[in-house]
């Protein structure tokens, strides 16, 4: 019983059926091909036509000889060279090649063993020696292209089969054009490769690799840009025209090309050369306030001084757009300095959509080739107004975005802190939990919370998206943190003052060159103004400077000769990651406050600012208490021993909350004549109850060389209560 594998065919026809295809041969031979034998095909088969018929018993052998497959590449009018290796037991048969065609084999050309046959370019010699024959074709053309069959089989074949012992694919390729590019390191390259003639084939891009392309990355959509295989790719099917985006530029030879048909391509050989020069090659951060228009400066190799102007913006997939396909128009301009290689683009009204990468380049056309070499990056950024916080509090900054970044991932990031980027699902700082960032979707803008402010939370923070692998920084938030302990100095009119200005930050390697300023103004805004008084780098400007001890951790600054308009706000400040943290600083200067030429002290809080004012009323006693006045109407001053005149002139008492009278009160009419003329001054104390959650930092006065007094105040700083001491200056006595 015999199945039919293939049903009757039609003389001159060809029936396909998977593997098996039927077919009538040019020379009118019933021909059958059978394809990737496997054992279970072996059998008898029945050929015929009608009830005519033979009887064939196919046997399969299992031996690596016969199932190579090798890959050749011809080109175009050149000569190509295939070789077929065979066991010996087909020594002294014929030696056949044969060529695949829409699934039929046709013969090529064939040998008897052992010798040598020319049909027109085909030239086919065996070599029993070396078990191989050999087939030479010159003048390659692309028809040529396609899958051959070595075979092997006897020498009339009437009815018999004859083996295949290898099989080789035979590619033809066709250089329509050698140019030669050039790129710069850290730059980017744009390849527009036009075959108008085969503008509806495949077209491909590939980096040979000795001398062949192995791996082609073929465009698969049209008129749209898309990522594949190492290379960007943008199919222009109207133009007949391939651009390619070359991101990691690397020098090599690329092909740039179009398949005419499965085995023959027509390509442009691209050879891509890298150089460097100082112009280019590096980014450039230009940062602009919304409605502002933003200027860039693009420059150029000299080499490409004459060559067209080109800026573009990058999108998702690195992608530049040219600006004159943006949109609105208007929003951009280009204008070039002549002879210097310069060109100046101009973006005008600045809106959050405008934040993003932007590509500075020169055009070069070489026949059907163009190219446009990308030199500068341009990374343009809106930058918010800075952000005041305030040490211990909480602060959140907002983030919007375009509506082109929702389904981007949120980041936010501490300038040159890149590492440390955070988003809603991995925290800065997960062990404090002080970072948190929520996402508005629809309101287009995501918030970041810190909490517990401190001197390190300075400095410039961006908000970023990813996209695709590069994380796009749009948007800049500067925050400044001013810190709650304040510093309080009276100073007399005429006199000097020095004004101790601790860092707020841990001091390191790094901080310690951090630059130290002091300004005037109610605001830390004024310190961005023209306010500052004295600066690291000018640390002496009229009657302030500055000088600095790093190790330490402090810097001074100093003002001479006081004056009553000096009073007022300042600030001492240190640069910190490309932000500010700030010290409050009030001044007083006062013409009467005899004693001392300046007093300074610290405090973290309005209360202990009474503490302050009866250390001051002690020390006014105290030196008016080292006066004398004679008889005489000149008010000579006479000098008297401190000791003495404690304890001649100066009573004291503890103070209940019932009403006390001084021990001196009744002192006889003697004892008053012998300090009418001498200040007496009463001193008395208090020890008031002890409250929770108060602490002050030392209060030291600088005491004036022109004063006798050697008196000093010092409040120490105690985290669980504080001391108030009350002063009351009794009325002279008469």
């Amino acid at each position: 019983m015999c199945i039919n594998r293939i049903p009757p065919a039609t003389v001159g026809y060809c029936v396909y059926d998977q593997r098996f295809t039927l077919y009538e041969s040019k020379a009118g031979r019933m021909m059958v091909l059978i394809r990737e034998l496997s054992l279970q095909d072996a059998g008898v088969y029945r050929i015929g036509v009608g009830n005519v018929f033979r009887e064939m018993n196919l046997k399969i052998l299992s031996s690596s000889c016969c199932v190579k497959s090798e890959r050749v590449t011809g080109h175009l009018n050149g000569n190509v060279v295939i070789r077929c290796d065979y066991p010996e037991e087909h020594e002294e048969k014929w030696k056949y090649l044969f060529k695949l065609n829409d699934h039929r084999v046709e013969r090529v050309i064939f040998c008897e063993s052992f010798d040598e046959y020319q049909k027109k370019r085909f030239y086919i010699v065996d070599n029993t020696h070396s078990k191989m024959f050999t087939i030479h074709i010159s003048t390659v053309t692309g028809e040529d292209g396609g899958v051959y069959y070595c075979g092997v089989g006897p020498r009339k074949y009437s009815f018999n089969s004859i083996t295949t012992i290898k099989t080789v694919y035979l590619n033809v390729t066709e250089k329509v054009a050698s140019v030669r590019i050039s790129g710069l390191l850290g730059g980017r390259i744009m390849v527009e490769c036009k075959h108008p003639e085969e503008n509806h084939k495949s077209k491909f891009i590939c980096k040979e690799s000795q001398k062949e392309c192995s791996e082609k990355t073929y465009s698969r959509k049209q008129y749209q840009w898309e990522k594949t295989g190492g290379f960007t790719v943008f199919d222009d099917t109207s133009r007949g025209s391939l651009m390619v985006f070359l991101i990691n530029v690397t020098e090599g030879i690329y092909r740039c090309g179009v398949d005419v048909s499965e085995f023959y391509e027509k390509y442009t050989e691209v050879t891509v050369e890298v150089t460097e020069d100082p112009c280019c090659g590096k980014t450039i951060s230009q940062v602009g306030r919304i409605g502002e228009t933003l200027k860039i400066v693009c420059q150029n190799p000299l080499t490409f001084r004459s060559n067209p102007k080109y800026f573009c913006k990058e999108e998702d997939d690195h992608i530049c757009q040219d600006i004159s396909s943006l949109r609105p128009a208007g929003k951009y301009s280009l204008s070039i300095l002549n002879r210097t290689g310069l060109f100046i683009v101009s973006v005008f009204n600045l809106t959050l959509s405008d934040a993003g990468v932007y590509w500075c380049g020169v055009e070069t056309s070489k026949g059907d080739l163009r190219y446009t070499s990308l030199t500068t990056k341009v990374q343009i950024s809106i930058k918010f107004d800075a952000l005041i916080g305030y040490e211990d509090s909480v602060i959140q900054i907002r983030c919007p975005y375009a509506s082109n970044f929702k389904q981007h991932s949120k980041h936010f990031c501490k300038e040159n802190e890149e590492k440390k980027c955070f988003t809603q699902q991995k925290n800065l700082q997960p062990s404090t939990q002080r970072f948190s960032l929520s996402n508005n979707i629809t309101a287009g803008v995501f918030t970041v919370t810190i909490r517990g402010l401190t001197a390190e939370d300075a400095g410039k923070y961006w908000c970023a998206v990813k996209t695709g692998d590069v994380l796009m920084k749009y948007l800049s938030n500067e925050l400044k943190i001013i810190m709650k302990q304040e510093l309080r100095v009276i100073g007399r009119e005429a006199l000097n003052v020095s004004i101790s200005c601790i860092s707020s930050r841990t001091i390191d390697s790094e901080k310690k060159n951090n630059g130290k300023f002091f300004c005037m103004g109610k605001h830390p805004s004024s310190c961005d103004q023209d306010e500052v008084k004295v600066s690291s780098e000018r640390n002496r400007r009229g009657r302030f400077s500055l000088s600095d001890d790093a190790s330490s951790g402090i810097f001074t600054v100093s003002i001479t000769d006081l004056r009553e308009e000096d009073s007022g706000t300042y600030w001492c400040g240190e640069e910190s990651s490309a932000s500010a943290i700030y010290t409050k600083v009030h001044l007083l200067v006062t013409k009467d406050f005899p004693g001392f030429s300046a007093i300074i002290f610290i405090t973290g809080s309005v209360s202990v600012v009474l503490l302050l004012i009866g250390g001051l009323i002690l020390i006014f006693c105290k030196t008016r208490c080292t006066k004398t006045q004679g008889p005489s109407s000149t008010n000579r001053t006479v000098p008297v021993n401190n000791e003495e005149v404690l304890s001649a002139n100066h009573d004291y008492e503890e103070i209940n909350p019932t009403t006390h009278r001084s021990r001196r009160n009744a002192s006889s009419p003697n004892n008053r004549s012998d300090t009418e003329n001498t200040e007496a001054c009463i001193y008395s104390t208090v020890q008031l109850p002890k409250e929770e959650g108060l602490t002050y930092a030392t209060v030291s006065f600088q005491k004036n060389p022109d004063s006798p007094s050697d008196g000093s105040v010092t409040v120490i700083k105690d985290d669980s209560s504080t001391e108030y001491a009350m002063i009351k200056h009794h009325s002279r006595r008469k």
